[in-house]
């Protein structure tokens, strides 16, 4: 379960594992990032064997089916649902291509396979998306010179926290959390927390 919940390695692990056991020639699973944007995450074998399947993908607006003049029989597959809070936040698609058809034992596999996927699946998106956020935060906080613990100090604030509740919360003093909100005005360049938490948001540098 480590690898699962360990970004795009769970997503990688997924799409290899499915491919091999179909004899797969390519395969490519998509889904949203943390934007909502569609997007592949994960490929096999590698990013050029499986090239003119992902632009399949895309081409057919992520779900592809049936026989293809180059690549053979595709088979998709989508598992998970969208949520009200984040709508096709978790849901994957893998796509699988052969040139010389999937066998019997493939498609039962895939059938046997199918429950513990939808289970699956859905719990690495969200490792994905989570991941994908924390990588682009850090980004945003390092673009702006943000250290974590201002970071962390801003979040804190978004979730409607006094001063000298998040100073009691980090263990910090109340005089360096007001430091601390300071910088992060100065950085951010503006004057309150209001536009300050909004500023954040918009940057991915804290949570919604």
């Amino acid at each position: 379960m480590s690898v699962l919940n360990d970004g795009e390695k769970g997503e990688l692990a997924v799409c290899h594992g499915l491919a091999k056991a179909t004899a797969s020639d390519a395969a490519v699973l998509i889904g949203t990032d943390f934007t909502r944007r569609v997007r592949v995450h994960a490929v096999w074998p590698n990013h050029r064997a499986a090239a003119p399947l992902a632009e399949l993908v895309v081409a057919a607006h992520g779900h592809p089916a049936g026989d293809h003049p180059v690549l053979g029989e595709v088979l998709t597959l989508t598992f998970g649902a969208p949520n009200e809070s984040h709508p096709h936040s978790n849901a994957r698609t893998i796509v699988l291509s052969r040139r010389a058809r999937f066998t019997p034992e493939a498609r039962m596999f895939l059938t046997e396979a199918g429950p513990a996927l939808q289970l699956l699946l859905p719990h690495v998106g969200d490792a994905c998306l989570a991941a994908e956020q924390s990588r682009a935060a850090a980004d945003a906080a390092a673009a702006l010179n943000l250290t974590s613990r201002e970071v962390e100090v801003l979040q804190l604030l978004s979730e409607g926290l006094l001063a000298r509740t998040i100073a009691a919360r980090l263990g910090l003093s109340p005089r360096t959390v007001h430091k601390h909100l300071s910088n992060v005005y100065t950085k951010l360049g503006v004057h309150d927390r209001l536009v300050a938490v909004s500023f954040a948001r918009d940057r991915g540098l804290i949570s919604a």
